[in-house]
């Protein structure tokens, strides 16, 4: 179905599409910005049913909390998806795909990366927001998007039968690196043992807090909304931390081939914490803000667990761009893991 028929079937009768483009660079999703006539304008999006294979329950769990947010009084925005004539949220089309639709924000930008302290310290302000307005929503109505995304003890089984197995003849090349794997294993039964016990609640969390999802006013450069809400599923505060940090602290990206450069950008990891807990000062468990730095300890090293599962399996799960792309990531998650550890005096 073309872009153009597909962009009209969530507009209202008689409206025409002025033009479509590609917006983004998303490795997941296919995302299209529509400028429409006499209205405000859309983004249209492919839903990669590949990666989310149940399309219903993304779009479930994403309609529960956008229609929940609509009753608050936050500060943040949550654009909620846009319906069909016959009142759908997502479209099946002709060739097996899913498509929905989102109002326009206008003036605003989405950095790629965080620039400097005070937008670290809004970045997470707007993560926090949305986490605050969520704190009486209740977790388990929404479906597990991802199953056990944040199993990290799953994960690192899987890992050790890898490691074992040794499918493509990599482990002899990787001591340095399978011994620093091994040494995050305390921080993974930690935080495993904080949430079987309960002393960190189930909450919504959206799973992906990487500065690019949320949007900044031009102007005023403060956070006005989040979006992709694709991975919001029931967890722990401590995982949305840790992401954000592990997106926004270092002073390069994840696959940079030098990471004895690396660096932790000191200011900016203080303002992330900072600007997370502001809006969450009067609710957060004790327990959640004593382990919010174990936090970004456990998301940079399950990060550094699967990146180097990957590279051992045979690149199987991540797309590369070269040989050994994959060990490199792997090699910035535990450079970052490392630095992260000793700024952080352990956990």
């Amino acid at each position: 179905m073309p872009l153009h028929t597909l962009a009209l079937e969530f507009l209202p009768p008689g409206s025409k599409v002025l033009s479509i483009s590609a917006l983004g660079q998303g490795n997941i999703n296919d995302t299209y910005a529509v400028a429409c006539e006499g209205q405000q304008d859309m983004v249209l999006q492919r839903l990669n049913h590949l990666i989310f294979t149940e399309p219903e329950a993304v779009m479930h769990n994403i309609d529960k909390v956008c229609r929940f947010l609509n009753t608050q009084n936050t500060e943040i925005y949550t654009p909620a998806p846009l319906l069909t004539s016959t009142g759908q949220n997502l479209l099946r089309d002709s060739d097996g795909n899913y498509w929905r639709a989102f109002p326009m924000i206008g003036n605003i930008y989405t950095p790629d990366a965080v620039k400097d302290a005070d937008e670290a310290f809004e970045i997470a302000r707007g993560y926090g927001s949305f986490s605050r307005a969520l704190f009486n929503f209740p977790a388990t109505e929404l479906r597990e998007t991802l199953p056990g995304f944040h199993d990290t003890l799953k994960r690192w089984n899987a890992y050790q039968q890898i490691l074992q197995a040794d499918p493509v003849g990599r482990r002899a090349e990787c001591i340095a690196e399978t011994e620093a794997i091994a040494a995050m294993l305390p921080i993974f039964e930690k935080i495993h043992a904080l949430k079987q016990s309960g002393a960190v609640p189930l909450r919504v969390t959206h799973n992906d807090t990487k500065s690019g999802n949320v949007l900044l006013d031009k102007d005023s450069g403060k956070a006005v909304a989040i979006i992709d809400l694709d991975t919001l599923m029931p967890g722990v505060l401590l995982s949305d931390f840790g992401d954000l940090v592990r997106t926004a602290a270092s002073n390069q990206y994840e696959d940079d081939p030098d990471t004895e450069a690396m660096q932790i950008r000191v200011e900016i990891l203080e303002n992330l914490r900072t600007g997370f807990l502001e809006p969450l000062q009067d609710v957060l468990r004790e327990t959640e803000r004593q382990y919010l730095n174990t936090g970004a300890l456990w998301i940079v090293g399950e990060q550094a667990l699967r990146f180097f599962s990957d590279h051992l399996a045979g690149d199987r799960y991540y797309k590369i761009k070269y040989p050994g792309h994959n060990l490199v990531r792997a090699r910035n998650q535990i450079r970052l893991f490392q630095l992260l550890r000793d700024h952080l005096n352990g956990f």
